[in-house]
């Protein structure tokens, strides 16, 4: 149920003795009538043209925040709703309160529709459709925080399973560059084990090459020796 209680006399009292009175009324009542025949855009004309004789009026901001609500300009009856609750008549704070929870419940906000039935409740204790309504946003919050409870939970797990699978990757990558500096290490000790073994087959072949060419000065010198040795044993000679 939404209360879209026209205000006027309480402000008639008020500015019985101003000279715009009589502008502001007739603005206020073209405006009221207006909105009981849901011709909300002549009304809310009205209500802005009363709003130029007497500004900053609480009842006038209740009227035009009922106006933007049944036009479902939810975030303009928000402000005007909030203007009014300005009012010193405490009737009409639980009536804005109200009507405010209502339409923080038409936008989804269920949080502060809660809060502005609560207010309302607070003044008037025993206002039935400010209790049936507190009770139904308090029952949406719940519905749909649990489905915000689920996505995040599987928002959380996929960004686990991606960050399981990007260490899974990244350890991959590091055995592969380990693996990979293991066969280029295996690669250069074979490289230095054949190059020595090169370098040691160079090496015999060279000092076999010596011990032949000293093996033949050897023989050389035998050779010689024995030539000798024979030269002295022919010998005929007298010794003297």
């Amino acid at each position: 149920m939404f209360k879209h209680m026209i205000l006027l006399l309480c402000i008639l009292l008020g500015i019985v003795f101003n000279i715009n009175a009589e502008d502001y009324v007739d603005n206020v009542k073209d405006g009221n009538e207006a909105f009981s025949k849901k011709d909300y855009e002549t009304a809310m004309e009205k209500y802005y043209m009363a709003e130029t004789e007497i500004p900053e009026s609480p009842e006038l901001f209740y009227n035009m925040a009922n106006v933007s609500h049944n036009l479902e300009d939810y975030e303009r009856a928000v402000e005007n709703y909030t203007k009014a609750l300005n009012s010193p008549d405490i009737d009409m704070e639980a009536k804005t309160n109200y009507n405010l929870g209502n339409t923080y419940y038409k936008m989804g906000d269920y949080q502060k529709a809660i809060e502005s039935y609560e207010n309302s409740l607070k003044i008037d204790p025993n206002d039935l459709d400010a209790k049936f309504n507190l009770e139904l946003a308090r029952k949406m919050l719940k519905e749909h925080s649990q489905p915000e409870q689920q996505n995040q939970d599987q928002q959380q797990q996929q960004d686990q399973q991606q960050q399981q699978q990007e260490q899974k990757q990244e350890e991959q990558q590091q055995d592969q560059q380990d693996q990979k500096q293991d066969q280029n290490q295996d690669q250069q000790d074979q490289n230095k084990e054949d190059q020595q073994q090169q370098d040691d087959k160079e090496m015999s072949q060279e000092d076999a090459e010596r011990i032949l060419n000293a093996l033949k000065d050897d023989e050389q010198d035998i050779q010689k020796k024995i030539k000798r040795m024979q030269a002295a044993g022919t010998y005929s000679g007298r010794d003297w």
